[in-house]
Order: structure tokens, then C-alpha cells, then sequence
């Protein structure tokens, strides 16, 4: 199965489906509401009801994680399963049903734990269950289950012995191992024997992985083989009380890695096995305020994308309703209004939004002034903060004609503002360093020494204005 991506950005992974509009989303277009958990979203389209698709999307496949399968096996309880059935083994009594009533209780027990590796990894958890979790259910069903497909495969291949044919018998032999993934896959997720060995239930499975679905097979084969391969080659060097332990022991842990991987193969594919799951680190969400910021941003660029420009400006409206101060609204305002041309609300939404920018982001007051000045040539902000802030970005960025623009006659404008020296000596700077003219710069320190002679910046006039008079020396 390939992966599915958002419908409105192509590198963002699905996890969510409206049927109806036949859209997928990302979480860049969906955030969680931390809040609000159970929250149901809906479709910023058609506002009908989303699916969930889960992390299978999002998820690393398979062959990528090999290495952690055989780390999986490594941790605490595994191990101590692995331990305790080795352990076992060196104990068996001699009677035959004694050993039968022994190896069953092993065999239900490892089952067990081995479901809840499946069930785990089906998850994405990287923490295997510990064995008080996984026999805390006391559920052993899937003992009885797997004995039934044992002796289910035995009988087929009695049947196909009977043909005496020897191509029959491996070609029952071959079919019956490659299936044997997907009816365990489908066995711990149905819970039925019957159902998962329904055909269509293990053509799901494989069709839901494809060709890939040899390379779990061949990995699964190469874990049943590892204990016996292993076995042989220290058969003739171990004694038989060392050597039954330490099969038994590389054959659980190898069961617990196959576990862990088909089970992770079920959370890479579960969209097409038909149930969801969230990864483990996925992000729990944004709080309230947070996300009804980031949903409106969201719809606001669905619906621009949509060609809905009304509608996403709507959008945005209301956001801002609720939160008339939050400068990516504010902004994201602005630019859809710059875009649409719409002059008169552009020019004043600015009023509101060219002070919050200017205390909070220059640089991006400064594009905004850049809007404005080509909706209305001679725009001037109405405060002189905001006019000093902006020329300063404006001169930072080499717009020098337009940040000076800001400052002229700023002693008239704004008689009462108390930083007119600081503006004027931004001004010279301008003047000085941005247009190479020595004269006006040279003018407006002279006129901060006049007028304002007990300004703090004085030093700074003088060293200004000392620069200048090198320059023009030269």
C-alpha cells in the first residue's frame, strides 16, 4: 500500500479522509485540540465528519526497523520470558503426560505473551508488555487457536502426501508457510480462528501489503530457522544439559521479534487492515486558544487553495473576532487582503495591524508598510512609534528612501513625542550610510544639538557627526 498525503501539502502525511469531498488531510491541516481529545473533526469543506487513518501514513516500513526487532527482544521481559522457559526446559519430568501437561502450560504462556508483543507493536509502543500485563488478561485462547491451525496445516499436508506426488507436497508445504503471517496477523486482531482463515481475510493482508509482503515472509522464515541453524552448529560442541536451554532460549526470543515485526507490519498498514492507531510520539495537540488559531489558519489556506478566497477571508474574520490581537492572524489577514486588493479594508485593518507589528515583529511591519504604500502612495502611520520602528526596519532591509519617507518633518507631526532626537539621528544615519548624503545628515545633528541640547544621545550625535566630516574631507 502506498503512502496517501495530504491533498493541499504534498510532503505532509495523511491521517485524516472526508469521503464526501474525497480530500485528505494532514496534521498541518487538522490540530488536535489538547482540551478537547474526543473532539470530533469535521471537514473544513463540507463540515461532515472525518476518519481517522491513524499513523499509517506517517509510519518507517518495516525492512527499515529490522535491527530494532532484534533490539525489542533484548529488553527486560523477553528476556525473562526467554530465561524462564530455558530454565524450564532442564526440569521436564519423565512421565509422558506430566510432560504434555508441562509443555502446555509453557506453550499457553508463551502464546500469550507473544499475543501481547503483536497487540503492542500493532501500536507503535517501543516498550514491550511486561508479563504480569501480559497474563493479567487471563485470556489464553490463542493456545487453543494456534493448536488448531497446527494440526489444521498437519492435515492438509497428510492430504497432499496421499497424492504421492512429490511437487504437491511442496508446493502445500510452500503455500501453507506463506500464508501462515497473514493468518496470525488476522488471528490476533479477529480473535477467531475461523475468521482468519477466511481467504478474503488473508488476501486482505497480503494485498494490503503487496510485494511486500515477501520480504515479511522471508524475515519471519529466517527467525524460525535462526534457533535450529544455531542448534546445529553447537551440537557437537555443547553437551545436551547446556545446549536444550539455549535453543529453547533463542527460540523464544526469536518468536519475539518475529511478534514484534508483525505486528509493527499491521500498524504500517493499518488503513487497509481497517482499524487506526496513533504513533507513540505523536503530537497530543495544542491548547484551546492555540488550536482554534492554527484550525482557522488552516481552513483559511484550504479554502484559499480552493479558489474560496470570500470564504477564507470570512474565516479569518471571525478568528479574529476572538482574538484581535494575535499578530499570525493579523498577518495572515492582511496578506489575503493586500492579495485580493481590497484597499479601503487592507488600508484600515492596517491601522490596527501596523502597531502590533511594529511592537512585536518590525521586519514584518515593514513589509506591511511596503502593502501599503502601493495601495496608497503617501500612507504615513498616525503614530510616531510606530513610524520610528518601521523606518529603522525599513532602513535595515536598504529601503532607505522609504524608511526616511517615515521621519520627514517627524518634529512637526509629532511635537509632543519625547524620542525625537533618536529618530532624527536614525534619519542621518539614513541619509549618511543608506543615500551617501553628507548635507541633510549633517543638518539634522546640527539641529538635535540646537533644539534638543540636553539629549543623551549627544555623544552619538558627535561621533556621527565626526564620521561625516571625514568623509567629506575626502
Amino acid at each position: 500500500m502506498d503512502k496517501t498525503y495530504c491533498h493541499y501539502h504534498p510532503a505532509q502525511p495523511a491521517t485524516w479522509h472526508c469521503a464526501p469531498c474525497a480530500r485528505h488531510f494532514g496534521d498541518c491541516c487538522m490540530p488536535r485540540n489538547a482540551d478537547a481529545p474526543d473532539e470530533q473533526p469535521s471537514c473544513p469543506l463540507c463540515r461532515a465528519a472525518l476518519t481517522y487513518l491513524g499513523a499509517a501514513n506517517r509510519a518507517q516500513p518495516f525492512w527499515e526497523r529490522i535491527p530494532r526487532f532484534f533490539l525489542y527482544g533484548l529488553q527486560a521481559a523477553p528476556l525473562q520470558l526467554a530465561a524462564l522457559v530455558a530454565l524450564v526446559s532442564l526440569f521436564m519430568p519423565s512421565g509422558f503426560m506430566a510432560t504434555m501437561a508441562l509443555l502446555v502450560v509453557l506453550i499457553s504462556l508463551t502464546s500469550k505473551y507473544l499475543e501481547a508483543v503483536i497487540e503492542h507493536a500493532s501500536l507503535a509502543l517501543a516498550e514491550a508488555p511486561s508479563l504480569s500485563a501480559a497474563f493479567g488478561s487471563g485470556r489464553f485462547s490463542l493456545f487453543f487457536q494456534l493448536l488448531g491451525l497446527v494440526l489444521l496445516s498437519a492435515g492438509l499436508m497428510w492430504l497432499a502426501a496421499d497424492f504421492h506426488s512429490e511437487a504437491i507436497f511442496m508446493i502445500t508445504a510452500l503455500l501453507i508457510q506463506l500464508v501462515l503471517p497473514a493468518i496470525i496477523i488476522r488471528l490476533v486482531l479477529d480473535k477467531s480462528l475461523l475468521a482468519a482463515l477466511n481467504p478474503d481475510a488473508i488476501g486482505a493482508v497480503i494485498k494490503a501489503m503487496g510485494w511486500r509482503y515477501l520480504i515479511l515472509w522471508v524475515f519471519c522464515f529466517m527467525l524460525w530457522s535462526l534457533p535450529d541453524s544455531v542448534t546445529y552448529l553447537l551440537a557437537h560442541g555443547l553437551p545436551r544439559v547446556v545446549l536444550m536451554p539455549v535453543a529453547t532460549f533463542l527460540f523464544v526470543y526469536s518468536l519475539v521479534v518475529m511478534s514484534a515485526m508483525l505486528g509493527y507490519a499491521v500498524f504500517q498498514y493499518q488503513g487497509a487492515l481497517g482499524f487506526a492507531a496513533a504513533a507513540e510520539d505523536e503530537h497530543a495537540g495544542f491548547p484551546e486558544p492555540e488550536y482554534r488559531k492554527r484550525r482557522a489558519l488552516a481552513e483559511a489556506e484550504i479554502r484559499l487553495k480552493e479558489g474560496q478566497a470570500g470564504q477564507a477571508l470570512e474565516v479569518l474574520g471571525k478568528a479574529l473576532d476572538r482574538d484581535a490581537n494575535d499578530l499570525r492572524l493579523n498577518e495572515r489577514y492582511h496578506q489575503l487582503l493586500f492579495a485580493m486588493q481590497s484597499r479601503e479594508r487592507c488600508l484600515r485593518h492596517l491601522a490596527h495591524y501596523l502597531p502590533l507589528a511594529a511592537r512585536q515583529n518590525p521586519a514584518q511591519a515593514a513589509t506591511a508598510m511596503l502593502n501599503a504604500r502601493q495601495l496608497q502612495g503617501d500612507y504615513l502611520p498616525e503614530d510616531a512609534l510606530v513610524c520610528e520602528k518601521v523606518a529603522e526596519a525599513l532602513l535595515a532591509r536598504h529601503k532607505t528612501r522609504e524608511g526616511l519617507s517615515l521621519l520627514r518633518n517627524f518634529h512637526q507631526r509629532f511635537p509632543d513625542y519625547p524620542h525625537v532626537p533618536r529618530a532624527y539621528l536614525l534619519a542621518a544615519r539614513g541619509f549618511a550610510e543608506g543615500l551617501g548624503q553628507l548635507e541633510p545628515a549633517q543638518k539634522l545633528l546640527g539641529f538635535i544639538r540646537s533644539r534638543y541640547p540636553g539629549s543623551p544621545l549627544l555623544d552619538e550625535v558627535e561621533a556621527l557627526e565626526a564620521v561625516i566630516s571625514r568623509l567629506a574631507a575626502n
